[in-house]
């Protein structure tokens, strides 16, 4: 997977993981098995984490996860047309591409 599918697939991870409450490591790679059918390793997880709260998309508090207003605003608008899963991960994608290709920190 290139960075940008990786990034897309640990967020929407997080974004649905999150939906009641702030998620750990644990219930965000038990997401993101169901999303791809596979486990995220560590790496995985630790750079997606990493570049994630650096874009202010996530907040992290006691080793758990959730989404800012920032990251809820484009979860919301990645599933504004569609709520097929793939489908938002691709335009997370998409959007996280943007965010790399405008020199924002990587």
């Amino acid at each position: 997977m290139i960075e940008e599918q990786t990034i897309s697939w640990i967020f929407l991870s997080i974004a649905l993981a999150s939906q009641t409450k702030s998620t750990d490591l644990k219930e965000i790679s038990v997401v993101a098995d169901g999303i791809n059918h596979s486990i995220p390793n560590q790496n995985q997880l630790q750079k997606s984490i990493s570049w994630l709260l650096k874009k202010l998309l996530i907040c992290e508090f006691e080793k758990k996860y959730k989404l800012t207003n920032l990251g809820i605003s484009e979860y919301q608008k990645a599933n504004q047309n569609t709520k097929v899963l793939i489908k938002i991960w691709k335009n997370l994608e998409l959007k996280i591409g943007n965010m790399n290709e405008n020199n924002l920190v990587k």
